[in-house]
């Protein structure tokens, strides 16, 4: 709740998901005119950038579920990534003039970006080698495992973002304020889907992220 305080939202929800019981939610708020960023504008030809480090959350949750005795300081980093997640709101704030869409990683980085394209009418390729990890979570798991949860662990609520060529000097000026950072991962490109791609151009299988709904 002091987190919520910190930034005067009331927390009344958002873990709505398939189960006996159906619940409706709305979120209503203010924002200037202009002053909020799309899933449904980016083009092709913008490049793909993350805030922060994915897979933290996803394997914080992890450990919790399976560990049973004392952590070490860096899968208490991943527990404590998922337990108190740090909103990007001054981040977001900073990207109204730069980024042409954005959308925040809460379900998984390549199912939200493959949101985000689809609104916007275009598809994305993701090179997995540019995908920003933590110290930590290459600490507690072997590569391929880091990969996986990096592109389909879920509870990070970073932002992914596009930005077109134009502005990538400014938006390089406005990050090197970030404390989290960002990193290009990839392009928007016209054709339908997200394709990810390792560091030799090779397919890279994605299961998906969470799926509020399943059926």
């Amino acid at each position: 709740f002091a987190l919520a305080d910190a930034w005067d939202v009331a927390l009344v929800g958002g873990d709505t998901t398939r189960g006996p019981l159906t619940v409706s939610v709305q979120l209503l708020g203010f924002a200037p005119a202009g002053g909020w960023l799309s899933r449904a504008t980016a083009a092709p030809g913008d490049a793909v950038f993350v805030s922060g480090t994915l897979g933290d959350a996803a394997a914080g949750l992890g450990i919790l579920q399976t560990a049973g005795g004392g952590l070490s300081a860096e899968a208490h980093h991943l527990v404590e990534r998922f337990r108190r997640p740090e909103p990007r709101i001054n981040e977001g704030r900073s990207l109204l003039e730069l980024a042409s869409a954005a959308i925040d990683v809460s379900d998984g980085f390549a199912a939200d970006l493959g949101k985000l394209a689809a609104a916007s009418g275009v598809g994305a390729v993701i090179e997995t080698a540019r995908l920003p990890v933590s110290a930590a979570l290459r600490a507690c798991h072997q590569a391929g495992e880091t990969r996986r949860l990096a592109l389909e662990g879920g509870d990070d609520y970073e932002l992914c973002f596009t930005v077109p060529p134009r502005r990538a000097d400014a938006l390089a000026d406005v990050a090197a304020n970030w404390p989290c950072g960002c990193t290009r991962v990839g392009e928007i490109v016209a054709r339908a889907g997200v394709r990810c791609v390792d560091a030799r151009g090779r397919a890279v299988r994605v299961a998906g992220g969470y799926d509020h709904f399943p059926v």
